[in-house]
């Protein structure tokens, strides 16, 4: 016999009929029965359960704590345990809540067992736990939307509402919930178009969408309301959405207002713009208002400086009206119209036999003769004084919205703008002719430009606006209208713009004398602002001082060079005074009259050439010239055709002449066999460049003897040049004749620097 069969086969069917997992145990807690649902939900089979332990049933698994401890109490007390809630992780089926009963039982054949009802809990918990999650949700989901919801039961009472509700129209929960929708806010729900929604609409069609109801509600003004309604039949519940619109709704009038305002402004200006004479632009602007305000008359009218009448040149109307053209007296609209226009009030009038300003039987037979009924009167102040007004009739009686008397005050501003232009348009014209007349007539240069600005309102440079002729004829620029100073002249000078910029900026007038390089001009500048405007212009009138200029420059620097060698060749006699002085064994005045002369012939041959520079050969041949008939025969000169400064022709030509002095009295040319030899040239010399090189050399002359004393011509040659040039001299008095040389960087004798041609 099986382990089952200690149960009948009836508890056994009974058993496994239940649809909860059932486990019947012997008082040893073995498992006796375990019934289908219980092996399913388990994922186990009847051998691994019947038989074991219920500990060890599952591999363990059920070795539970808290069912050790229920099981234990059943056995000892023979108790019952009711609805014990167990979480438990198993291995194959995961973590399960679990509603445990347990009850000793006794069989028919006296046997005692122990019943284990389990009830699965788990997907209850998970869907409980989900449910109050959206729950959760769906409140917090209410209380945060801006508009307005009420959740109402079936019968319209209120279940809630959120807190917009109560922001948009007052009240509290306490208030509110519980109570029907029609008595909330004292009975102001109840309206005929709520009442039409909820109790035809939605039983219907279950849903409604974006319903419009307005309503006066005390306390809160005027509400344009968008009503939304959803019938949640599961819930027995009704969604009302509640968005309050009024203020989008008077958003979008004002907008469509301000369009059209804009609209008509734009068509004002573009009948206005091409107009140039004052009565015809009163016509254009009477008839845009006239048709825009669908009324019978508008005109425009001007006041005199007393202020006592008004009058319109040009008026419109729908010819069935008379017209208004002439000079009216401002008092016959009576005294309280004319305040009110004067202090710049606009006069809005319906019916002028209701407004008391117009009621009095005097005021009323003026307007009703002109077959006025109601009328809009737009005044502009300027300057604290009533110069014009705009007016608008109409033969009935009519309310004029806000909108319609804020677009007379726009047509009438534009329009004494439009009249304001012209005339000064037309008196600018009669001045431009006579100021165009001076601008091309002037020799003088006359520009007006447009500074230009960077990011940080710094000028950077300025456009033309206005040439006259003379501007081109002056600096030879053609074209330059709308054209921008460094598009012109790429290397402008950055103080025209500098200039420019501050007359622009602080209106202060400028007197400058100012170099334009690249044109190769010097101008005598007066630079002063034309326009006080946000972008002011500058006009610029100049003239062409470059020859004076230069003929002033030239004359300063020409008095500081003679100045200065003046100085220096009066240095240079007292100098050569001095050493000459000095030498007690010569004749002073003999040879102090050579050596200036050699000075006079180098000073003639740098007067011929302008002080630019002396060639070379010339300066030798100069120095040498009371020889001249040696040269070619017993003096040789050979050396590359050189120009030398006027610094360096000074130093050579006092050692030229000291060495031919020399040579005369004591050298190579005291006798009739003797020769001189100069050479001069350059060369390259490793690390140094080019170097200038000459030579003096005599041979075939007596014995040359170095002197016991070293007198002023041993300085001019060997100390004086050296310090002069920069260079090395170096007197030698061999026995074959005196040898002289020196050399130097070329640059310290030439008078230019070399072409790089001329370095090759």
């Amino acid at each position: 016999m099986s382990i089952e069969t200690d149960i009948s086969a009836s508890s056994r069917s009974i058993l496994e009929t239940v649809g909860l997992p059932l486990l019947a145990l012997d008082p040893q807690l073995t498992v006796e029965v375990a019934n289908k649902a219980f092996l399913s939900l388990f994922q186990v089979t009847r051998e691994e359960t019947v038989g074991r332990p219920v500990y060890e049933i599952c591999h363990g698994q059920w070795d539970i704590p808290e069912l050790r401890r229920l099981l234990e109490q059943i056995v000892e007390r023979n108790s019952t345990i009711k609805d014990c809630r167990v979480e438990h992780d198993f291995e194959q089926i995961g973590r399960r809540i679990l509603r445990l009963n347990v009850k000793r039982i006794r069989s028919p054949d006296e046997k005692e067992w122990i019943l284990l009802g389990i009830s699965d809990e788990s997907e209850c918990e998970r869907l409980r736990h989900e449910l109050e999650g959206r729950i959760e949700f769906s409140e917090q989901l209410i209380d945060s939307v801006h508009e307005a919801l009420l959740v109402l039961h079936g019968d319209l009472t209120v279940h809630s509402a959120n807190p917009a509700f109560y922001r948009i129209f007052g009240g509290d929960p306490k208030e509110t919930e519980g109570r029907p929708i029609y008595k909330l806010g004292e009975g102001q729900w109840d309206t005929p178009e709520l009442r039409q929604l909820l109790e035809d609409i939605l039983p219907r069609r279950q849903s409604f969408r974006d319903y419009q109801i307005e309503h006066l509600f005390q306390g809160f003004g005027p509400r344009v309301m968008l009503v939304n309604g959803r019938q949640l039949d599961h819930l027995n519940l009704i969604l009302l959405a509640i968005r309050d619109t009024t203020e989008l709704q008077t958003c979008e009038v004002n907008r469509r207002d301000r369009e059209a305002r804009q609209n008509l402004l734009i068509d004002l200006n573009d009948r206005l713009r091409p107009l140039a004479d004052p009565a015809a632009i009163q016509a254009a602007a009477s008839g845009v208002l006239g048709r825009r305000l669908a009324a019978n008359q508008a005109a425009y009218a001007e006041i005199d400086e007393a202020g006592e009448y008004a009058t319109v040149q040009h008026d419109w109307n729908d010819g069935a009206t008379p017209s208004t053209v002439g000079r009216h007296r401002l008092l016959s609209w009576g005294e309280a119209l004319i305040a009110d226009l004067k202090r710049g009030r606009t006069i809005v009038v319906g019916d002028v036999r209701n407004d008391p300003r117009t009621a009095a039987p005097e005021i009323l037979r003026s307007f009703e003769s002109r077959s006025i009924s109601a009328f809009l009167a737009a005044p502009l102040i300027k300057d604290d004084r009533l110069v014009a007004l705009i007016i608008v009739h109409s033969r009935l009686p009519r309310t004029w919205s806000a909108a319609e008397a804020a677009v007379a005050e726009d047509v009438a501003e534009r329009t004494w703008s439009a009249i304001e232009r012209a005339r000064a348009e037309e008196a600018l014209r009669n001045s431009e002719s006579r100021y165009r007349l001076l601008f091309e007539s002037i020799d003088e240069s006359f520009t007006v430009v447009e500074p230009l600005y960077d990011e940080e309102c710094h000028a950077v440079d300025y456009r033309f606006l206005e040439v006259n002729p003379a501007f081109e004829a002056i600096t030879g620029l053609k074209k330059v209208e709308g054209r921008t100073g460094r598009e012109l002249v790429p290397s402008l000078e950055k103080d025209w713009i500098d200039t420019i910029g501050r007359v622009a900026a602080s209106g202060n007038a400028e007197r400058v004398v100012r170099r334009a390089r690249t044109l190769g001009k010097i101008y005598d500048a007066f630079v002063f602002r034309v326009e006080e405007a946000e972008s002011p212009r500058v006009a610029v009138l100049s003239r062409d001082v470059t020859e004076r200029v230069r003929a002033e420059e030239q004359r300063a620097l020409l008095m500081r060079e003679l100045n200065h060698r003046s100085k220096n060749m009066l240095s240079i006699v007292l100098a050569i005074a001095r050493a000459t002085a000095g030498n007690p064994g010569r004749d002073f005045e003999q040879t102090f009259q050579e050596r200036i002369l050699s000075l006079a012939a180098n000073q003639d041959l740098l007067v011929a050439s302008d002080w630019q520079g002396v060639p070379l050969s010339d300066l030798v041949r100069s120095q040498l010239a009371h020889l001249e008939d040696l040269i070619d025969d017993r003096i040789a000169l050979k050396g590359p055709s050189l120009i030398i400064s006027a610094p360096a022709s000074q130093s050579f030509s006092m050692a030229l002449h000291e060495l031919a002095t020399n040579a005369v009295k004591y050298g190579a040319l005291s006798n009739s066999d003797g020769r001189v030899d100069i050479e001069w040239g350059v060369r390259e010399h490793d690390g140094e460049g080019r170097r200038f090189t000459m030579r003096w050399r005599e041979t075939e002359g007596p014995t040359v003897v170095p002197p016991a004393r070293q007198g002023f011509g041993s300085t001019v040659i060997r100390d004086m040049i050296r310090l002069n040039l920069r260079g090395d001299a170096r007197l030698q008095y061999d026995s074959a004749g005196v040898v002289w040389d020196f050399d130097c960087p070329i640059e310290n004798v030439l008078a230019a620097p070399e072409s790089p041609r001329a370095k090759k």
